[in-house]
């Protein structure tokens, strides 16, 4: 879920186009699967539906390479501005992720300098 956000942003998206297609993949899959039990919530007959267990074992390894292609691109982006390196994966990826809204650095501000809490 918190993926979402970040793919859904056209900067991530353009870095990224490779794992941003993957992940929009493993969406559509989720979301599909979802609104079949939803319509037929039959639990035992789960397992044969569409090669389920494929599908999401498929969707596991996806996320598993997008999720090591982020931390590079991460660390990437730290080596580049170490003051990164005080934030956490997460908070740095929604940053990232919402370049064109300048105040959204504003969250983070006081993570990355000493004293300083508000530009």
């Amino acid at each position: 879920m918190y993926l979402e956000p970040i793919f859904a942003s056209d900067d991530i998206g353009k870095t990224m186009p490779n794992e941003a297609a993957m992940f929009k993949d493993v969406d559509t899959t989720w979301k599909t699967t979802m609104e079949a039990i939803d319509s037929d919530p039959g639990i035992l007959d789960l397992n044969e539906r569409d090669n389920i267990i494929v599908q999401f074992q498929d969707a596991n390894k996806k996320l598993d390479l997008i999720q090591n292609k982020l931390d590079a691109y991460l660390e990437e982006k730290s080596l580049v501005f170490p003051r990164f390196y005080f934030l956490d994966s997460q908070s740095l990826l929604m940053l990232l992720a919402q370049t064109k809204d300048p105040r959204a650095v504003q969250t983070h501000m006081d993570k990355c300098f000493e004293g300083i809490a508000k530009v």
